[in-house]
């Protein structure tokens, strides 16, 4: 990837990747056009191989740029929290913020774990056992709050999960996503399964 991409005005990068990360997110890397994806960022197909060199290296490069800015992100408003219940929030406060910036990037890196040929899953593999990994440290560091008679840490994360997973889901289909929404809505779930399930 040529690095000159980054000296472009952020707005122009951002058009770039946004279009790319909604191609890829709807349609998994075989089936992305890059004809399409030029289109919708409104530049020219040689402007994007001038930075990208191919669909490959496009592709490479999102799954790198979007680990590494959602982990940014959620440093930045998980910093040490250790409290469980306060640090699913703080996550899904930052993948709020995210949603501002990138509408497609979630739905693009589930896409990313959903390919299933070899060379393709090659492509993003490094990035997401980063991404993975950071996520793994962060539930390890947190304390585990008591819960009633029946219920395991696991199963309240699993709730969790297919909440937000949920929530998400049913966001993004609406065609126009509203991270402060989305959010408000996730909060209340979490704060409603804290009074549910601790004692």
């Amino acid at each position: 990837m040529n690095e000159k991409f980054f000296d472009l005005k952020s707005e122009k990068q951002d058009k770039m990747i946004n279009a790319a990360l909604h191609l890829f997110a709807d349609n998994g890397y075989k089936h992305a056009s890059t004809d399409d994806i030029v289109r919708e960022a409104g530049i020219s197909k040689g402007l994007l191989f001038h930075y990208f060199i191919n669909k490959e290296g496009l592709y490479s490069f999102l799954t790198d740029y979007s680990v590494k800015y959602l982990l940014f992100e959620f440093d930045r408003s998980i910093g040490e929290e250790t409290e469980f219940f306060s640090f699913w929030d703080k996550l899904e406060n930052a993948k709020a913020g995210v949603l501002r910036n990138y509408p497609y990037m979630y739905k693009f890196i589930d896409r990313c774990y959903k390919e299933s040929d070899p060379d393709i899953k090659a492509m993003s593999g490094d990035a997401l056992k980063r991404y993975e990994t950071a996520i793994n440290a962060y539930q390890n560091k947190l304390s585990s709050p008591s819960v009633r008679n029946g219920i395991s840490i696991s199963q309240l994360q699993s709730l969790i999960k297919y909440t937000v997973d949920g929530l998400t889901s049913e966001q993004l289909s609406s065609g126009k996503p509203n991270p402060e929404q989305l959010y408000a809505n996730i909060s209340e779930y979490i704060r409603l399964l804290k009074n549910l399930t601790v004692v």
